[in-house]
């Protein structure tokens, strides 16, 4: 068993920083995802730029596993999905509405929601956003200029999906909380 899986065709961005917080981060490919050989975990990541191919390949995988993805939220999962890094982009895939506009720029974040679980994923300020979503059904945690959402948080059955469009790793905090001991590891 793994903390988290990062699914991804080109490498794992964040094993080193999450190794460096106490924490495993495993890479599982786009042909191993949802099969057999995908390890449980707590944590499931979608990266940055996971719909245009130029960065990666994974969007069919994410896709195929729609149904395992939501599952593994509803058993108590936590799915941690970034910004797609296109114009604008509709996450047909997930089991709630979410819609993103990209539009990379350092700007002042907020904090919406400080009572949400997920409020602990950076410390408001000037932060890197690749975008902002444009459409969403889940609770707004953070917002840049003009009250635009860039972290959403929902609760679905036992878990949460989380949608960050931050250029930032996950603070150890965070971590705590999306792979804290009282989470059940589920499989994808």
């Amino acid at each position: 068993m793994t903390d988290a899986l990062f699914v991804s065709d080109r490498g794992n961005a964040f094993s080193q920083a999450f190794e460096e917080l106490g924490f495993t981060c495993h890479q599982v490919t786009p042909g191993a995802f949802g099969s057999p050989f995908c390890m449980p975990c707590k944590l499931l990541i979608i990266p940055s730029g996971f719909a245009d191919p130029k960065y990666y390949k994974i969007t069919s995988a994410i896709e195929r596993n729609a149904d395992k993805i939501k599952q593994f939220v509803e058993r108590g999962g936590v799915l941690l999905v970034f910004g797609a890094m296109l114009d604008d982009y509709t996450y047909d895939w997930l089991p709630m509405k979410l819609s993103y506009h990209m539009k990379f720029k350092a700007v002042d974040v907020t904090l919406a929601d400080p009572a949400d679980p997920a409020a602990s994923f950076i410390s408001p300020g000037k932060l890197d956003c690749d975008g902002y979503f444009t459409e969403w059904d889940g609770n707004v945690v953070m917002a840049r200029e003009e009250n635009k959402p860039v972290l959403i948080s929902k609760k679905i059955g036992e878990g949460y999906i989380v949608a960050a469009a931050l250029h930032q790793y996950p603070s150890k905090q965070f971590l705590e909380w999306a792979c804290g001991k009282d989470r059940c590891a589920c499989l994808i």
